[in-house]
């Protein structure tokens, strides 16, 4: 009996100690790869051997184990360790480890998806820390970040965030005094008379997001002159900014014949005409919460002069002003393939115009020959809409240079369902001729739809 226990405990240790080495030499090699990585990397999502590696610690590793690691010298290995005991769902003391995590801003390669990027450690703790830990501890990491002037993420989120107290205003205002951008702008969301010049600085720095970010915050019509001379400058600009669309945000909250002047600058021929479509997608995004009717003027402009609105605003107006938003639909159609990136007002309009009983037929025939790919997948959505033998022909004159099966097939199924003799013969002559032309799937997709309707 001595001897089978004296084995037993024998084998157990052996197994133990070997599991750890298993997983020191997975570790080991984890260090060597030294990046975090997701669960699917590449454009193919693959799970990565990083992540596999992972994997092998996270379901053998002991708790202890996982919580020594947290200390770990390599950043990767500590990111890991708490993504481990987060996934278990350990009982770790999280609140402790958020708290000791704010002084953790080494950066380290980071791979989701096609996305790569440097993290600091401290922010990943938090971000898998989110919902585990209190109120209370939240708050004195807050205080912290503050405080310390913490590098971290998380500080920036804190200082563009809507948390607010009397003691973070006092770090926020102190760290602001000592020069950083981000802390005045954070001054702004307090609305306090005293900060006010301090946060006024802000346009005069090179970079303006942040001053056009705080302008919700002290609008007022003594800065009517600066956003003037802002729009000024910008109309001829080679390139777009990102402070653009903070800037549109702003300058329509004034909300009145100034703002309205100032917006349809933009149409005129000052406007670099590369740039105007990021100007009216800036100036769309910004008009789009606006449901009174005050800005319905400059967005029906620009939906007749561009088709510069988005679907949101498109059934708005149509809501505001049915007859002139219809002879608007007119417009998209007419310019499909001009300005569209997006498909969704397009669609709404041409199912709008039929059901408004609109004669659109015309336009799908002079449209349909060379609508792009996407742009003629939304005419052809509705094309059954129409008996029509001009239709026909329309599509007919398509598929003689069409290769692309994307766009071929979908007609040759449409033509031949028709079981027209005449329409049939017209296809067969076309596939005879464009047979050698198509990639191998086109060729087969085009002989099984010509067999599929009996007509080989």
């Amino acid at each position: 009996m001595e001897k089978v226990i004296f084995l037993l405990i024998f084998v157990l240790s052996f197994v133990s100690c070997h599991a750890v080495e298993d997983i020191d030499s997975v570790l080991k090699k984890m260090r060597e790869t030294n990046c975090y990585m997701g669960s699917a990397v590449s454009d193919a999502g693959e799970t990565p051997g990083q992540y596999k590696l992972y994997e092998i610690v996270r379901d053998s590793a002991t708790t202890g184990q996982l919580e020594k690691l947290l200390s770990d010298k390599n950043g990767v290995i500590r990111a890991y360790a708490i993504q481990a005991l987060v996934e278990r769902d350990e009982k770790a003391d999280y609140e402790k480890i958020a708290l000791d995590s704010l002084s953790d801003t080494e950066k380290i390669e980071a791979m989701f998806g096609c996305i790569v990027s440097n993290e600091m450690v401290g922010d990943i703790f938090l971000e898998m820390l989110k919902g585990r830990i209190s109120k209370k501890t939240q708050d004195e990491i807050d205080r912290r970040l503050l405080k310390s002037k913490s590098p971290l993420i998380h500080t920036l989120e804190l200082l563009h965030g809507d948390k607010k107290s009397a003691e973070l205003y006092e770090l926020t205002r102190k760290w602001a005094l000592d020069g950083n951008d981000n802390a005045v702008f954070a001054l702004a969301k307090y609305q306090k008379k005293e900060d006010y010049e301090l946060i006024l600085s802000l346009k005069d720095k090179k970079e303006k997001f942040l001053f056009f970010k705080a302008c919700p915050y002290i609008l007022n019509d003594s800065l009517k002159p600066f956003f003037s001379e802002y729009m000024d400058s910008i109309l001829p600009s080679n390139y777009y900014g990102a402070e653009w669309r903070s800037f549109y945000k702003s300058l329509a909250m004034f909300k009145d014949d100034f703002s309205k002047r100032e917006l349809r600058k933009v149409f005129s021929s000052r406007t670099n005409k590369n740039i105007r479509k990021y100007h009216l997608a800036f100036i769309a995004d910004a008009l789009c919460p606006c449901d009174d009717g005050f800005y319905d003027d400059i967005l029906f402009e620009m939906w007749e002069k561009y088709d510069a609105v988005n679907l949101d605003i498109a059934e708005k107006l149509y809501g505001r002003d049915k007859n002139r938003a219809l002879s608007c639909m007119v417009s998209t159609l007419n310019n499909a393939d001009e300005y569209f990136n997006k498909t969704d007002t397009l669609s709404f309009s041409i199912e709008t115009l039929l059901d408004e009983k609109y004669d659109i037929r015309k336009i799908f025939i002079k449209k349909l020959p060379g609508l792009s790919i996407s742009v003629f997948d939304e005419f052809f959505k509705q094309i059954r809409r129409f008996a029509d033998d001009d239709v026909d022909a329309a599509l007919l004159n398509r598929l003689k240079t069409e290769l692309n099966g994307y766009v071929a097939l979908p007609i040759y199924d449409y033509l031949l369902s028709k079981k027209n003799p005449l329409v049939t013969g017209h296809v067969l002559k076309i596939y005879e001729k464009n047979k050698p032309l198509y990639k191998d799937w086109v060729e087969q997709g085009a002989r099984k739809t010509l067999e599929k309707w009996g007509a080989l």
